[in-house]
């Protein structure tokens, strides 16, 4: 506890005396998506000048950088993979972290911006075909999302957010500065919020916000069973303590025109 309140704190206090304009150069950090590619990753940098914003950034940030690897690196000896873990184990260190990302500027990003996060039975790739009518992402083949991956739409670039949102590894200045700068982050679920109360508490802790969406609805036939589940979902909200949702919308990825909220959802996103 002593070594990551000495790291944390250094951390904290280095910010508060020094603010680093990371938004600028962090956009090189995310793959090429203004032109023609369907598909690349965060680790991959192919355009010439988001490669010189990106060495730009990190010569900018680097002392604030590795902080934020020190503070990853008694995390990994620790062995806390989640947020939830860390505030359990230690609740300053979490709150450090959480003063760490608030001063991380939100990344610039060109039009508007939707990030889906959710697990691989939630429909997630299903959404997203969906919305683009184009078969881009991979379905029914496991979770084969490692790295955020961009899909150029019509009106708004949808990005891919790997199943394992909750792991402390995100915790860097570039994925800090994308989710701050997104346009809309949705979570997509089947039965539960509890599906993902990890990536809610990470987004919640960060001071985002997000709309959910109950993908699959169409499995629930009875009409007064389908109300009790949009009651459920509701009731879960508070009992989570979640403070960051905008909307809910209930839709069937695979019948959209059956429920109307699929129409509210494509309307929302690109208003």
């Amino acid at each position: 506890n002593f070594k990551i309140r000495k790291i944390l704190g250094s951390a904290v206090k280095f910010i508060k005396m020094a603010w680093i304009p990371v938004a600028v150069g962090a956009v090189g950090a995310l793959s090429h998506f203004f032109g023609g590619k369907s598909r690349t990753t965060v680790q991959y940098v192919t355009n010439p000048a988001l490669e010189d914003a990106l060495k730009t950034a990190n010569n900018a940030n680097a002392h604030l950088q590795k902080q934020f690897a020190d503070i990853q690196q008694v995390l990994k000896e620790q062995q806390l993979d989640s947020f939830e873990k860390l505030k359990a184990y230690d609740h300053r260190a979490a709150n450090a972290l959480v003063e760490l990302a608030s001063q991380t500027r939100a990344m610039v990003l060109e039009g508007r911006t939707v990030a889906l996060f959710g697990v691989t039975s939630s429909g997630k790739s299903t959404i997203i075909n969906k919305l683009l009518n184009s078969k881009v992402a991979a379905v029914g083949v496991g979770d084969t999302t490692k790295a955020i991956q961009p899909f150029n739409g019509n009106g708004y670039c949808l990005y891919d957010i790997p199943g394992r949102n909750d792991d402390l590894s995100y915790f860097t200045s570039e994925y800090i500065s994308f989710w701050k700068g997104l346009t809309h982050r949705l979570v997509t679920i089947q039965s539960t919020l509890r599906e993902m109360t990890k990536v809610f508490s990470l987004l919640d802790a960060m001071d985002l916000r997000y709309d959910i969406v109950v993908n699959k609805f169409d499995l629930i036939e009875d009409a007064n069973e389908a109300e009790a589940f949009r009651q459920q979902i509701r009731n879960e909200v508070h009992e989570c303590g979640l403070k960051g949702v905008n909307k809910i919308f209930f839709v069937s990825a695979k019948k959209t025109d059956q429920f109307p909220d699929w129409i509210k959802l494509v309307q929302y996103l690109r208003a």
